[in-house]
């Protein structure tokens, strides 16, 4: 008897191995997808962010204001705006597209970790 039951506890834990296995993938397909989802909140609400950047262009106003009353000659105020301007729009840039990119989100969502949990231990 206790032969048998262990033929039918071996059987069945094969079986559970399996179940969870395929539990476990499918899991983790609908936590990547939840991620990419994410991300695509992040990007709608980051077009609304361009909006804003858009209207905050009254900062770079400021700037050309300011220039414009300086005792500088025109060819100096032009290069000295044109030098913010590249490192406005090169910092926000930098910024948006590290905060954009897959690997940034994968990163912040453990995806790594969760993949490995999948993978049998040995």
């Amino acid at each position: 008897m206790k032969f048998i039951l262990g033929i039918i506890s071996a059987l069945f834990s094969r079986w559970m191995d399996r179940v969870l296995y395929s539990l476990k993938v499918e899991a983790a397909v609908v936590y990547v997808a939840g991620v990419r989802k994410a991300r695509q909140a992040f990007m709608a609400l980051l077009g609304l962010a361009v909006f804003l950047l858009l209207a905050l262009s009254g900062f770079v106003l400021i700037h050309v204001a300011l220039f414009a009353w300086l005792p500088w000659s025109l060819p100096a105020k032009a290069l000295v705006l044109l030098i913010l301007g590249v490192l406005y729009l090169g910092g926000g840039l930098a910024v948006v597209i590290g905060l954009s990119s897959d690997r940034t989100w994968m990163r912040f969502a453990n995806v790594d970790r969760v993949l490995a949990g999948l993978l049998p231990r040995r």
